[in-house]
């Protein structure tokens, strides 16, 4: 019982950090709730830095909550910015 605890502190930490995390890097949160009976459907949008001469990566993160939605761009974007930067 303590661990499932601790796990939900830690995620709602992590979603916390990650929401944070979109607004440092001029992000966004997007709500799709065409039919108030249906799924909640978030995106989140996000772009890397755009390495000289190039452009930036756009990168989309979905989720049935804000939170996860800015939880799987974080990760995505992260990812992909280090290999960007590992490029360089």
């Amino acid at each position: 019982m303590k661990q499932q605890r601790a796990d939900a502190e830690a995620d709602v930490e992590v979603s916390a950090q990650s929401i944070d995390w979109l607004r440092e890097v001029d992000g966004q949160l997007m709500r799709n709730r065409e039919d108030p009976e249906g799924p909640n459907a978030w995106v989140a949008i996000a772009r890397t830095p755009a390495p000289t001469g190039r452009r930036g990566k756009l990168i989309l993160g979905f989720g049935e909550s804000a939170e996860e939605a800015a939880s799987a761009a974080e990760s995505s974007w992260r990812q992909v910015w280090g290999g960007m930067s590992a490029m360089h």
